[in-house]
C-alpha cells in the first residue's frame, strides 16, 4: 500500500475544527492508500511548536509565524524538521508527499520531498496561492523552484491554470485542473419563475470578500427599473456581522425587498435554491466557489466574477453573467440579464444536465481522477478498494 503524507492548513482538528471538509472529502474517498495528514495551523507572532496526534496517522500542529508572509520560510524550517522527525519516529516512509495549497504547505513538501527522495504534488489554491507569490517577491526563485520540481499541479479552476501556466512559463502538460468535491449530487430540473427573485449564500462573516456591498448597491439601482426585484441573503454570522448587514440595507432604505434570511433549514438546501430566479455573489476574489457549482446543479443561472472562481469551468453564455472585476455598473447590468433571459438560462442549464454537463463534479468522477494522479505520482497502481462484506443469510 502506498502512502500518501498530506500537509494541509485545511484540515478540521483539535486547534481548529470549523475548517473545510474539502480534504478530508479527497482522503476519506481514497482507499488503498495509507494517508497521513499534517494539519497546520499558524499562532500569530509566537516562536514555538505544538503537536497532537488526534488520531491514527493526524497530527495537528501549531506553529508560530508573522501575518501576510513575514519570516515564512524561517518560522516553517522547524515545522519541516519536526514533520520528517515524526515519520521517522513513527517509522513511516513516503511514497508521495501532497501540499494542499502551494505555497506554505508547497514549501515544506519541497524540502521534505528533497531530504527523502521522494516525489510530491501540490494543489494550486487560486486567491491564497496569488496573494502569497505577490507578497513575497524576494521569493521568486523558490516559488519557481516548488513549481518546476513538483510531479503535478493541480489547480481547482481553469482561470487559475492558465494564469500560472501564462506567467510562470509552466509546461502545461504538467498542470491539470482538479476541482473541488461539492456535496450535491443531484441535479434539479431548473423551474422558471418569470419573477425577479435573487438569492445570494455564503459565510456572512466574509461579506466584504463576497462584495456584499456591491451586489445590496447593484439591486438598489436595479429597483428603479425593475420593481419586483428582490434579494434574499442566506448564510451564517456572528451577531457583529448580522448587525453590520441589517444596518447596510437599512441605510440604503431596503428591508422590504432586501431580506437577511440567516441560516438555510437543514435538508432544505436544494429545494429552497431551485425556487428563486437566480443565484449573485459578484466576489472579489475567489478561489473556486462551491456554491456557484451547487447553484447550478439545483437549476439557476449565476452572477460570477469574471477572471476569478468558475470562470472558464462552462462557457459563459450558456450558465449565466460574469461581470467585470471592479465595474460596479456591470453587476446591476447582470442581474438584468440574468432576469431578462431566465427562461433561455434555465433551458440551457435543462439541456446541458440531459447531456451528462455536469456530470464533472460528481465525487465518483473527481475521485477516479485523484486516484489516477496518486497512482502515476507513486509509479504504481493503488491497492484495491476494500470488498464490501457479504450480506448475511437469514
Amino acid at each position: 500500500m502506498k502512502t500518501i503524507v498530506h500537509i494541509s492548513c485545511d484540515f478540521p482538528d483539535p486547534i481548529v475544527s470549523a475548517k473545510t471538509q474539502g480534504v478530508i472529502s479527497f482522503i476519506d474517498s481514497t482507499a488503498g492508500f495509507r494517508h497521513v495528514v499534517y494539519s497546520l495551523n499558524r499562532a500569530n507572532w509566537r516562536t514555538n511548536l505544538v503537536a497532537l496526534d488526534f488520531a491514527p496517522d493526524r497530527t495537528a500542529i501549531a506553529y508560530g509565524a508573522p501575518p501576510k508572509g513575514l519570516m515564512l520560510e524561517t518560522r516553517l524550517a522547524p515545522v519541516a524538521d519536526y514533520i520528517r522527525a515524526d515519520l521517522a519516529k513513527k517509522g513511516i516512509a513516503p511514497d508521495l508527499f501532497h501540499a494542499h495549497k502551494l505555497t506554505v504547505e508547497g514549501l515544506l513538501a519541497h524540502r521534505l520531498a528533497g531530504e527523502l527522495g521522494v516525489p510530491y504534488i501540490a494543489n494550486i489554491w487560486g486567491d491564497t496561492d496569488i496573494k502569497f507569490i505577490a507578497a513575497r517577491k524576494d521569493m521568486a526563485a523558490k516559488w519557481r523552484a516548488i513549481m518546476l520540481g513538483a510531479q503535478r499541479l493541480l489547480p481547482c479552476a481553469p482561470w487559475t491554470a492558465e494564469r500560472f501556466i501564462a506567467d510562470h512559463g509552466l509546461d502545461p502538460a504538467r498542470v491539470e485542473v482538479m476541482m473541488p468535491i461539492v456535496k450535491q449530487e443531484e441535479v434539479l430540473p431548473p423551474v422558471v419563475t418569470g419573477e425577479a427573485r435573487i438569492v445570494t449564500l455564503f459565510n456572512l462573516d466574509q461579506h466584504k470578500r463576497k462584495n456584499l456591498k456591491g451586489l445590496l448597491d447593484a439591486v438598489v439601482e436595479l429597483r428603479r427599473s425593475e420593481p419586483r426585484l428582490t434579494l434574499d441573503i442566506w448564510g451564517r454570522g456572528d451577531a457583529n456581522t448580522l448587525c453590520d448587514i441589517d444596518t447596510m440595507i437599512a441605510s440604503r432604505n431596503a428591508l422590504d425587498y432586501i431580506r437577511l434570511k440567516g441560516p438555510l433549514p437543514q435538508g432544505a438546501f436544494e429545494s429552497t435554491l431551485n425556487g428563486y430566479t437566480a443565484f449573485a455573489m459578484p466576489t472579489l476574489r475567489e478561489t473556486f466557489g462551491m456554491v456557484f457549482v451547487e447553484a447550478l446543479l439545483c437549476g439557476l443561472p449565476v452572477l460570477h466574477t469574471r477572471g476569478w472562481g468558475i470562470d472558464g469551468v462552462y462557457p459563459e453564455d450558456t450558465i449565466g453573467y460574469a461581470w467585470e472585476h471592479g465595474v460596479q455598473a456591470d453587476i446591476a447590468k447582470g442581474l438584468a440579464y440574468l432576469i431578462a433571459n431566465e427562461a433561455r438560462l434555465k433551458g440551457n442549464l435543462a439541456a446541458m444536465a440531459g447531456d451528462g454537463a455536469f456530470d464533472r463534479h460528481k465525487r465518483a468522477v473527481i475521485v477516479a481522477q485523484y486516484r489516477r494522479i496518486l497512482d502515476e505520482a507513486t509509479g504504481g497502481a493503488s491497492a484495491p478498494e476494500p470488498a464490501a462484506a457479504p450480506a448475511l443469510a437469514h
